[in-house]
């Protein structure tokens, strides 16, 4: 079995129930979520031996975070403890006209303020197949800047496969702050997640080259002048339309370094929008490490991506045959 490892922040979410708003709610519905640990829990799901690292203060709130982790399967044993606080934010869900906002409260948690030395790579990265890490690990903190980029580094040492997600987050640094941090650490990416803002803001893709991006022959001509400076062996990227904040268009598309390879599209009516890209994510890591096509990698991805507009939490908790169900079959009857 194939096993990943994935860095990042696992934080308390705090929802208004029935997509109510923050003011005037009097409870919240308790989810825990991050980036890394929800694309660990999808690829639980399919069947892939994942773990995460993270450090988490003794108490029993990330006790329960934890404990939910192990139930969808994701290996804990190497998470560290201490610190003063779990970082937690607040998810305000949008319907039609109104948009989601997200309100954070992570600041000093216990991985923000993590050092290196607290983390045996030995441990943590025998036997492993693929490390993944987003932007957002980078983002919370210049000590998670330099544990991320510590962990790139020894992953692309020991020959291991690093992924990263751009998921640049305008809340928790600038543009300028994220591109310099992303500089450092790209030469050790082989799989990049990243969407027509991150060739902009972050690649120095000219915006009129992206102005009018419509067949899969115009991502493949802006995807090979991406890989002119940076030579990932994959780039992959999830496109959406915005029709309303409960209905949006869905779609995803891999680049092997010489074909670009295109999904279905999807036309999704939302439950929950938080998490599709780590889904994505989740799903062209799973087919890529299963040595699958290109073109079933990106119709996975797509379709896992879509799937986890259905479904309220942070991360995706479908079967891989309920994925292949949704683009091979095509079909939303029943099943028995």
């Amino acid at each position: 079995m194939k096993r990943v490892v994935t860095l990042g922040e696992i934080l308390l979410r705090l929802s208004p129930p029935d997509r109510n708003r923050i003011i005037g709610s009097q409870s919240f519905d308790v989810n825990y979520g991050g980036s890394e640990g929800n694309v660990a829990v999808a690829l639980s799901h399919f069947g892939i031996d994942t773990a995460l690292i993270t450090k988490l203060p003794d108490n029993p709130i990330a006790d329960a975070a934890i404990q939910q982790l192990r139930g969808f399967g994701v290996n804990t044993d190497l998470i560290i403890r201490g610190g003063e606080r779990m970082g937690l934010y607040y998810l305000e869900n949008g319907y039609s006209v109104r948009s989601s906002r997200v309100v954070y409260d992570r600041k000093h948690s216990s991985i923000s303020e993590a050092e290196i030395s607290e983390f045996n790579f030995d441990q943590i990265f025998e036997n492993v197949d693929l490390f993944h890490v987003s932007g957002i690990t980078l983002g919370i903190s210049e000590e998670a800047y330099l544990l991320a980029r510590s962990f790139m580094q020894e992953a692309n040492r020991r020959g291991i496969k690093v992924s990263f997600d751009f998921n640049y987050r305008s809340k928790l640094w600038t543009t300028d702050e994220a591109k310099a941090k992303f500089s450092k650490v790209l030469p050790y990416v082989n799989i990049a997640f990243a969407g027509v803002l991150d060739f902009t803001t972050f690649l120095g893709i000219d915006p009129e080259e992206t102005s009018n991006l419509v067949t899969k022959m115009d991502h493949k001509k802006l995807y090979k002048k991406v890989n002119e400076h940076y030579q990932f062996d994959y780039i992959v990227s999830s496109y959406r339309t915005v029709v309303s904040a409960s209905h949006n268009e869905y779609q995803g598309l891999v680049f092997n370094g010489e074909e670009a390879f295109q999904s279905k599209k999807y036309q999704l009516d939302i439950i929950d929008r938080v998490g599709a890209g780590d889904a994505f994510t989740a799903g062209f890591l799973y087919s890529y490490l299963c040595d699958k096509e290109e073109q079933y990698q990106v119709q996975f991805a797509a379709a896992a991506g879509a799937l986890k507009h259905t479904i309220f939490g942070d991360a995706l908790l479908s079967s891989k045959e309920e994925v292949e169900n949704l683009f091979q079959s095509n079909t939303y009857h029943v099943q028995r």
